[in-house]
């Protein structure tokens, strides 16, 4: 039994060196949170030149909205991959009936909605591609997206609504002889998806009717029509979302889950306050694990919001309004253009905002580029492109394309060295997500790594019920960063110019001298500024928060009122009172700045406490005091395990000699009878 102890205790100081080992690593980035998927298909085919007309805004208005005829329009983008199959099956279906249709007054026309984002605004189009059929300068319908985009299924649509303009133009001409022959009168019908011209006679009548109806009975493109969860096996997930442009949000879970049993509630709530709007659906992955097997989950229950092929997790708290909060914000998450007007009421509904300045000469894959972020910025900030000269010279944009970031009003701007660059759909992602979080963002389970993580955290606890103080606290944290970043700003600045004089003075005196050596060394002299850790500021609700809270800050905003706390992460250490010895109210800008200087320039000038165990403060301790951590961490595990395998190597021989004379009986000893069998 001694042996197995050392044994045992051998194991454990293993596992100890192998936990301290991984703390002395760099804390590992989290799984990509809001990374987009997608399946990319071959390019586009050109559009035919032939039967087909490219429409803009000016177009459309005189030859569709004041024009008379039908029109059946392809709503598209160029950098669509549903877009590029059906491109071909358009082209050919135009130029196949181009005679049938210009008898017929019927008319294939295409719309770009990255160059008319606008145009398609005003008739609704929420993904591409859209058909949508136009009569008399009217929205009749549009095209189902449940229906076949082959070309015998959108040839049957085409001669479907072709035959109802020929009726109803051959009826004009011979309306008085069908009122002798048959004693009929013309009636003109609107229906809720198109109006319609009855023909001369009944039988044609009612045959009109009953395509009609059935067409209409089985073609409504109206999302989440019951308010359910709809469940969903591997042939229906293709049918229904990889095979289309249909937005759904879909539960992937397993029975036997206690998280997935708590989230069913709110799940079924969610669905029915989205019907209408967003379709909800489920998989369960003990019945379709292959399915799941490729959607690569992390864990049960695991959200996504689908758009086709693309996809983004969803990843934050799953209370009823969470969940509604994030599938309206996924509903919207468009790239459109705006103009200065409007982008003036957009600044006073959002925090941050990506803007995208393009002129003429932008480059098909810019955009192409430019299209795939709308998913992975859903919750964070929008994505809008402009040509406005007005915000162009606000924002001192003399170069295109460029990609801005504005928050409260300051521009951040991405670095281009080349077209690349802006190309580079993970490079500009990577750099969204250092820019995407408000001057002082509230604090939340999704967002709690990339604010906490690698910097230094001035975090205000807040009482959400106290309105007016709420509001006046919030204020001034938020003046506090600002300040603080116009600090940081200026101090940056100073140093640049201080290397940048001194470059210049090292070139004089080499030139002076006459020193080539010298000269040569000066003039490739790089300005590299001085090392500083990141700061940020965020507030939480103290309320919501309030076990956690106590638990790892010892606050409790009931007793304690708004506190704020300097939160180091990685150090697992924090600061709540200043230098005085004072605690940190939110409401004064002055103290929180300048008890934040004196933790920057000194962290140990005021004494910080720890979020962990007094054996992590050891590590962290040893982590803080030595250059070479990981050799030292090493060191310390060798030299203990040693230490104890020296005590108990002797204890062993003790015990081996006893045994060896007898003193002691490796066989237990009998009760009660004296023997032992």
């Amino acid at each position: 039994m001694r042996s197995l102890s050392l044994t045992s205790l051998l194991f454990f100081i293993g596992l100890l060196l192998s936990i301290l080992s991984v703390s002395a690593a760099p804390p590992s980035p989290p799984p990509a949170e809001g990374h987009s998927e997608s399946v990319v298909d071959s390019t586009e085919s050109s559009q035919s030149k032939d039967a087909t007309i490219d429409l803009d805004a000016t177009s459309f208005a005189s030859q569709v909205t004041n024009g008379k005829g039908t029109w059946w329009v392809k709503h598209f983008s160029p950098y669509c991959p549903h877009c590029k199959v059906v491109a071909p099956i358009w082209s050919k279906l135009s130029n196949d009936l181009a005679g049938e249709a210009e008898a017929a007054g019927f008319h294939f026309a295409n719309i770009d909605c990255i160059a008319n984002g606008d145009l398609c605004d005003a008739h609704d189009v929420t993904g591409y591609p859209t058909f949508i059929l136009y009569q008399d300068g009217k929205m009749v319908e549009k095209y189902p997206s449940t229906g076949a985009r082959t070309y015998d299924g959108l040839k049957d649509y085409t001669l479907k609504h072709m035959k109802k303009d020929t009726v109803g133009a051959t009826k004009g001409s011979t309306e008085s002889v069908a009122a002798k022959t048959d004693g009929q009168t013309t009636e003109k019908i609107e229906g809720a998806e198109s109006a319609k011209a009855v023909a001369e006679d009944e039988s044609a009548t009612s045959k009109e009717n009953a395509i009609a109806e059935k067409f209409e009975a089985s073609t409504t493109s109206t999302p989440n029509p019951n308010g359910v969860s709809v469940p969903l096996t591997f042939s229906s997930f293709t049918k229904l979302i990889t095979s289309t442009r249909e937005s759904y949000f879909i539960k992937f879970y397993v029975p036997w889950c206690g998280h997935c049993q708590a989230l069913e509630p709110a799940w079924l709530e969610l669905a029915r306050q989205m019907q209408g709007k967003l379709n909800i659906a489920e998989v369960n992955c003990d019945e379709e694990s292959r399915l799941c097997k490729d959607a690569r989950l992390r864990g049960y229950p695991s959200l996504m919001y689908f758009v086709g092929t693309e996809r983004v997790e969803y990843d934050g708290l799953r209370g009823v309004g969470d969940l509604v909060a994030f599938a309206n914000k996924a509903l919207s998450a468009r790239v459109r253009s705006v103009d200065a007007t409007e982008f003036e009421e957009i600044e006073k509904k959002e925090e941050v905002i990506f803007l995208y300045f393009y002129d003429e000469n932008t480059a098909k894959e810019d955009f192409d580029a430019l299209d795939r972020f709308a998913l992975p910025l859903i919750g964070h900030a929008p994505l809008f492109t402009t040509t406005s000269s007005i915000l162009a010279s606000r924002f001192r944009v003399t170069t295109f394309p460029r990609l801005v970031a504005i928050s409260d009003g300051r521009p951040s701007y991405y670095t281009a060295l080349s077209p690349k660059d802006m190309r580079d759909h993970l490079k500009v992602l990577a750099w969204m997500k250092t820019v995407w979080l408000p001057i002082l963002p509230e604090l939340s389970a999704a967002n709690s790594h990339e604010i906490m993580q690698g910097r230094t955290v001035v975090l205000g606890i807040l009482d959400k019920s106290k309105e007016e103080e709420f509001e006046l606290s919030k204020k001034e944290m938020k003046a506090a960063a600002l300040e603080w970043i116009d600090r940081r700003v200026g101090e940056e600045k100073a140093e640049r110019q201080n290397q940048r004089e001194l470059k210049e003075m090292k070139i004089e005196e080499a030139n002076d001298k006459g020193d080539e050596k010298a000269l040569k060394e000066a003039q490739n002299m790089h300005i590299v500024l001085s090392p500083r850790k990141e700061v940020g500021f965020a507030w939480v609700d103290g309320l919501f928060w309030e076990r956690w809270l106590q638990k790892t800050y010892g606050i409790d905003v009931r007793e304690s009122g708004q506190r704020v706390i300097i939160n180091d992460e990685d150090n697992k250490a924090y600061w709540d009172q200043t230098i005085d010895g004072q605690p940190i109210v939110p409401t004064s800008r002055q103290v929180v700045l300048d008890t934040l200087r004196t933790v920057i320039d000194n962290r140990n000038k005021i004494k910080p406490k720890s979020t962990t165990s007094k054996f992590v403060n050891l590590v962290n301790a040893i982590k803080q005091a030595d250059a070479g951590y990981a050799f030292a961490l090493v060191s310390f595990g060798i030299g203990i395990t040693l230490v104890i395998a020296w005590y108990w190597k002797g204890k062993i021989r003790r015990f081996s000699r006893n045994v060896s004379n007898g003193s002691h009986s490796i066989i237990p000893s009998s009760v009660g009878s004296g023997k032992f069998d």
